[in-house]
């Protein structure tokens, strides 16, 4: 079993409250199981079952999407900014987006046990993001991360940036692995 902090999961509850306001927060608490309900309404960063991730993303995209996992994308997004905070204009104007990438991996484990965050450079507009040996590979793990990373490097200094997902350990692949290109 993986474990991810709690306020990783608890992203998704500041994502819903942001986008669509005090009552949609409320309809996705009721929604929730009673385990992730307890999660989003106590205070703290302690460590939590990764299942928890996965099922605030999920009931985000029911509740809120248009019934496919995309939205998995803006809440990673959304989740770039709220864990840069104050630090952004700062990180961006003094660092390069494969250094900012590079500590992201060296936070990881900060945020999930388990698995590998690694970038390399491809090309002069363009970076490979991959995560190896992650225990519990999720579809929407992964579109979290496309969109987390695209946000990342939107709030540097690259423009017209657009990530893919190359690789996908849910979908069979070894690894997990991203593309980022920008002008």
């Amino acid at each position: 079993m993986v474990r991810v902090r709690a306020a990783t999961v608890r992203v998704r509850d500041h994502f819903v409250m942001a986008r669509y306001g005090k009552l949609a927060r409320e309809r996705f608490r009721a929604e929730a199981s009673p385990r992730l309900r307890a999660l989003l309404m106590t205070p703290g960063d302690a460590w939590v079952e990764f299942s928890l991730f996965i099922e605030a993303t999920e009931l985000v995209c029911r509740l809120f999407g248009d019934g496919d996992h995309k939205l998995a994308r803006a809440v990673g997004a959304f989740g770039a900014e709220a864990n840069m905070g104050a630090w952004r204009t700062l990180v961006f104007r003094v660092l390069s987006p494969k250094t900012v990438l590079d500590l992201a991996g060296r936070f990881w484990s900060h945020h999930y046990e388990g698995g590998r965050l690694s970038t390399a450079l491809d090309g002069p507009r363009g970076i490979r993001i991959r995560l190896d040996d992650f225990p519990e590979p999720h579809r929407l793990h992964c579109l979290s991360i496309e969109g987390w990373t695209e946000r990342i490097l939107q709030l540097g200094k690259p423009r017209h940036v657009r990530v893919t997902t190359e690789r996908c350990r849910a979908e069979g692949d070894s690894h997990c692995e991203w593309s980022g290109e920008w002008e």
